[in-house]
C-alpha cells in the first residue's frame, strides 16, 4: 500500500511545471525549522532548526553538509522516578549525498554524529552517537527567482545505541548561489 502512495506522489510531482528552475543541483544553503516525530522512544515530538549546505559534484548529485539543533521532551515520568526529567537537546552533524531524480524531486543519504547537549544525567553514557538518515524532498520555486526555493523534506533517522528513531519533517528556505 505504501508503494502506491509513493507512486501517486511521484506522478503528482512529475506533473508540476519546472520552468522556474532548470537545474536544482547548484551550490546552495538552506535554513529552516524541523518537526521530529520520535518512534518507540520515551520522547514526545521534538522540534529544532537545521542548516544544510549543498555542493554539486556530478550532474545530478550534490555533496550535503548538515548541522542542526534538536530538542526533545519526555512523554511522562521515567520508571522509578517521581519527577519528570527536563528536555534533552542534541546537535546532529551529518554529511552525505543528495541525488536529484528531476529538477524538483530528490532523495538523500546522510551519515554523521549526534552530540548530546544535556545538562541533566538523562543521557545514558557519554560521548557521541552515530546516526544515519534517509530522506526525500521537493523543491518549490518562490517568486520569479530561479535560485531561491522552498525545500520541503521528509526523512527517517536512526541513532546508535537505540537512543532514537524518528521521522522528521523539514521546511526550509533555500538560497542558491
Amino acid at each position: 500500500m505504501k508503494n502506491y502512495y509513493f507512486l501517486l506522489a511521484l506522478l503528482l510531482f512529475k506533473g508540476m511545471p519546472a520552468a522556474a528552475q532548470e537545474r536544482a543541483n547548484t551550490m546552495a544553503l538552506s535554513i529552516g525549522p524541523e518537526l521530529n516525530i520520535a518512534q518507540r522512544s520515551a520522547y514526545n515530538i521534538g522540534y529544532g532548526v537545521s542548516a544544510k549546505f549543498e555542493l554539486p559534484v556530478l550532474a545530478k548529485v550534490n555533496l550535503v553538509l548538515t548541522g542542526a539543533y534538536n530538542r526533545f521532551s519526555y512523554k511522562s515520568f521515567l520508571i522509578g522516578s517521581a519527577i519528570k526529567p527536563g528536555a534533552d537537546s542534541y546537535i546532529p552533524l551529518k554529511g552525505g549525498f543528495k541525488y536529484y531524480l528531476d529538477p524538483r524531486f530528490y532523495i538523500e543519504l546522510e551519515l554523521g554524529t549526534i552530540i548530546a547537549n544535556n545538562t541533566s544525567t538523562n543521557f545514558n553514557g557519554s560521548g557521541n552517537l552515530f546516526t544515519y538518515s534517509l530522506g526525500t524532498g521537493l523543491l518549490i520555486p518562490v517568486g520569479s527567482s530561479k535560485s531561491n526555493l522552498l525545500d520541503l523534506g521528509l526523512r527517517y533517522e536512526d541513532w546508535s545505541k537505540n537512543r532514537l528513531q524518528q521521522f522528521a519533517i523539514r521546511a526550509a528556505y533555500r538560497f542558491g548561489f
